[in-house]
């Protein structure tokens, strides 16, 4: 409930911020207008006082004296119309894009939020001290309203995804002593598992049910800060009783709004792949094999993410998922 309760909550935060970035297009389309009206009145005007060497009349003299200045803010109005459009436009992307909230290109397209907003800001404020004050529309305060809701909204997600991610510290190395299961087991949930978050993504040849068991001890506390798992197996590893425990581990992710895959590599791929590892969206570290992680003596080591990645994708767009495997396993003997 605590997971789905984080996730509920994030993504209110960016329905918010999808209606607070299409408010800011109300701003500046009532800028737009009025500043288009003012100019064409006094411009108007000055034309048809020159014509006829006419005086131009109290009420419209202030636009009349004012045409560059006017002429400036549209283009200026135009210019923030622009900038709210790109603000919506991000905004939508960080909502279709929520459930990798600790993802790199979400952090980016976060912070290119903020930076866009007060550039509006700024704008904003240069538009509004150009402004020939009449009856103000509710558009403006509308615009005014969305302003600030982006900037805050935009500051508590940043906020909330560096605490998220700087509330335990990772390491780089770890040892594990195959005299000492259970304390490895402690130090890996702390120094490793703790820090892990986002989309995990583990390529081991060997994950068979005992791996489930151990991955399931060691994220079991993590759970909120995870919106995905993805698994890489090789088929050797299945058997009856792996396809049970993953079907029972696979409803109680998805209890929690956690996403379960796993897919069994070529026997190709199976055969080239000797080194197990494991990513998430910003760290990547080699790894032993799942099922005996706190039994064998070996060193946890930080990775190239980008390689890691890499090599992940490969293989993932290679494999067969779990079920269509199994499925086609059960059709071997009807066909023989």
């Amino acid at each position: 409930m605590e997971a789905q309760s984080k996730r509920d909550s994030y993504r209110d935060m960016l329905v918010l911020l999808v209606i607070a970035s299409a408010l800011l297009i109300a701003g500046s389309a009532y800028f737009i207008q009025i500043f288009s009206m003012q100019y064409g009145v006094g411009g108007g005007a000055l034309i048809q006082s020159t014509s006829d060497n006419s005086v131009v009349v109290a009420g419209l003299q202030q636009f009349s004296t004012q045409l560059s200045g006017l002429y400036r803010s549209v283009i200026e109005s135009w210019l923030s119309l622009i900038l709210a459009t790109l603000l919506l436009m991000i905004s939508f992307m960080l909502y279709l894009g929520r459930a990798n909230r600790f993802d790199e290109a979400s952090r980016r397209n976060l912070m290119l939020h903020l930076t866009v907003s007060v550039i509006y800001i700024i704008l904003f404020g240069i538009i509004y001290s150009g402004f020939v004050h009449q009856v103000i529309s509710v558009l403006l305060y509308l615009g005014i309203f969305g302003m600030l809701a982006c900037v805050i909204t935009d500051a508590y997600l940043e906020y909330s995804v560096l605490v998220s991610a700087n509330k335990r510290p990772g390491a780089r190395s770890i040892s594990i002593n195959p005299e000492t299961p259970y304390t490895n087991m402690q130090v890996l949930r702390s120094q490793l598992f703790s820090m892990l978050k986002g989309n995990i993504r583990i390529v081991d040849k060997h994950f068979n049910s005992e791996a489930l068991a151990n991955l399931h001890r060691l994220i079991a506390s993590e759970i909120d800060d995870i919106d995905s798992i993805s698994i890489i197996t090789s088929q050797e590893m299945l058997d009856g009783e792996f396809s049970n425990d993953y079907k029972d581990f696979y409803k109680e992710l998805k209890n929690k709004e956690v996403g379960l895959e796993v897919k069994v590599m070529t026997p190709e791929d199976a055969s080239a792949q000797h080194e197990r590892f494991i990513l998430d969206d910003e760290n990547a570290f080699k790894v032993p094999p799942l099922n005996i992680i706190n039994r064998k003596s070996e060193h946890i080591t930080k990775i190239n993410l980008h390689d890691a990645r890499k090599r992940f994708d490969y293989l993932h767009q290679r494999a067969l998922k779990l079920e269509n495997y199994l499925l086609r396993q059960d059709r071997k003997p009807q066909q023989d």
